[in-house]
């Protein structure tokens, strides 16, 4: 419960007053309540203390304190329940130019930040206090857990374990390269191995490969049995049982998700991933193949402003759901001018806003794809 729960103005100052002898020390009575309240000026706003008497009278019992404030806290979701229907209804009748898919968002992003609260603290500003004490719980935490050095995402790769501990919550990775570089499949080891590891489901965006076709690379990849031959059909009993293995545990775990719609919006990717953050209780990743493949209608004509939008949202969305995001995305073809074809920052297809909103960017580099006889042939950097 927080002072925002409570409807009366009055039990808003009584409860902040409560909150403030807590804080310093003092026990909660009447007598240390009121004089509080006077001291502050707040007495006369509360009704006096012939009120706070009234209130703790009436009072049946704090033994059942936990149901009293469920029972506030609810009625203060339903509050901001109406309070948020009535922004809706308001919207749809005075749109002001947005269209149905904003206001959709809008109504959507509404309603799940309520129901977010009834399992979170409320945002806003926090006390130094409050926030040491949360960052001192975490810190114990990490302290007593395993000491591999990981303390996000595991990745499968322990050399990027090592440069990342794991990918973090609420981090936006980039993972670009030119074509052919094999950045799907990296992608895919990693939200594979998160899903073997981890309970909460791992949703992917497929906008470029049909489901069909990330599930064989999914089975290939899983069961150690060559695309080539699960393309062809043509396996033996070996591969056979390897394949069987593996469906068994993806059936077992029910934890992989994959959206192969074309064309999405920044909006609908969010909505969809709300969707399955809310009927899991979390996600444990987010990929999205590829990046420049999502549209924002309205700015069509601008790519490197709808670009820094596409950005900017997926972003925010790993912050609000607390999750890694992973972006695959497109270089610029002048890095094929170069002597040296290796990535940099600048390469990155529309930079600016890429750049400035990843927590982690990633390049695959392989030389066998600019050298023919190449000594690095197989192997990525």
């Amino acid at each position: 419960v927080v002072v925002a729960d409570f409807f009366s103005k009055a039990h808003q100052l009584i409860f902040c007053e409560m909150q403030s002898l807590l804080n310093l020390g003092y026990p909660i009575d009447l007598i240390t309540l009121s004089e509080s309240l006077e001291q502050n000026g707040k007495l006369e706003q509360v009704g006096r203390f012939s009120y706070l008497a009234e209130l703790s009278k009436n009072t049946p019992s704090t033994a059942n304190i936990i149901a009293y404030a469920d029972i506030v806290r609810e009625r203060a979701i339903v509050r901001e329940i109406i309070t948020v229907a009535n922004k809706i209804a308001y919207a749809g009748y005075h749109p002001q130019g947005r269209k149905s898919e904003e206001l959709l968002d809008f109504a959507e992003s509404s309603v799940f930040k309520i129901a977010e609260k009834r399992t979170k603290k409320n945002s806003g500003p926090k006390n130094i206090e409050e926030i040491l004490d949360s960052t001192i719980t975490n810190i114990e935490k990490l302290f007593n857990a395993p000491h591999d050095g990981i303390t996000g995402i595991n990745t499968g790769y322990q050399d990027l374990n090592k440069k990342t501990a794991g990918l973090q919550q609420s981090d936006l990775i980039i993972i670009a390269a030119r074509p052919s570089m094999g950045k799907t499949t990296f992608a895919m080891n990693i939200c594979e191995n998160a899903a073997m590891l981890y309970e909460k489901p791992v949703l992917i965006f497929s906008l470029e490969m049909p489901v069909e076709q990330i599930m064989m690379r999914m089975l290939s990849s899983l069961s150690r049995v060559h695309q080539t031959k699960i393309r062809t059909g043509q396996l033996n009993d070996e591969d056979w049982a390897r394949i069987s293995g593996t469906i068994n545990i993806l059936l077992k775990k029910k934890n992989i998700y994959i959206d192969d719609s074309s064309g999405l919006t920044p909006s609908e990717i969010r909505s969809r991933a709300r969707r399955i953050y809310r009927d899991h209780n979390g996600l444990s990743l987010i990929m999205v193949d590829y990046l420049q493949l999502m549209k924002i209608p309205s700015l069509s004509e601008n790519r490197t402003l709808e670009i820094a939008e596409i950005s900017r949202t997926l972003k925010s969305l790993a912050k609000e759901l607390e999750v890694p995001i992973i972006a695959l995305s497109q270089l610029n073809r002048s890095l094929e001018q170069r002597s040296d074809k290796r990535p940099i920052n600048s390469d990155l297809r529309e930079s600016g806003s890429l750049e400035q909103d990843a927590d982690l960017i990633l390049f695959i580099y392989r030389d066998e794809i600019y050298h023919e006889n190449s000594d690095l042939k197989g192997i990525a950097e």
